[in-house]
C-alpha cells in the first residue's frame, strides 16, 4: 500500500511542484504507519520518517525536475518505489534467512 501511496503523491507532487511538502506528508505517513501497522517503537518510528522524508524530498525533487520529459518522469514514478519494494523483500528475506 505504501508504494501506491508514494507514486500518487509523487504524481501530485509532480503536477504541483512542491516536493518538500509532499516529502513531509511521507514522512508523515511512514510515521504514523510505523506505528501502527509495524508496531514500532517511537524512536523507531521517528527514525524511519526522518530517513523517508531525505529519500522522499529527493524523489519528488527528481519528478518535478524532469516532469516535461514524460518517459524519465514515467521511469522515475514507477521506478523508483518499485526499486525501494524489491530492496525492501530483499532485507526482510535476508534477515528471515538468517
Amino acid at each position: 500500500m505504501g508504494v501506491l501511496v508514494l507514486i500518487f503523491l509523487g504524481w501530485v507532487a509532480s503536477q504541483l511542484g512542491r516536493p518538500f511538502l509532499f516529502a513531509g506528508i511521507w514522512g508523515l505517513f511512514v510515521f504514523f504507519s510505523g506505528i501502527a501497522i509495524q508496531e514500532a517503537g517511537l524512536f523507531a518510528a521517528l527514525i524511519q520518517s526522518v530517513l523517508a522524508v531525505a529519500l522522499a524530498a529527493v524523489y519528488f525533487w527528481l519528478l518535478v525536475r524532469f516532469s516535461d520529459q514524460i518517459l524519465l518522469w514515467l521511469a522515475i514514478l514507477i521506478g523508483v518505489p518499485a526499486l525501494m519494494f524489491v530492496a525492501q523483500l530483499q532485507l526482510v528475506a535476508s534477515l528471515e534467512g538468517g
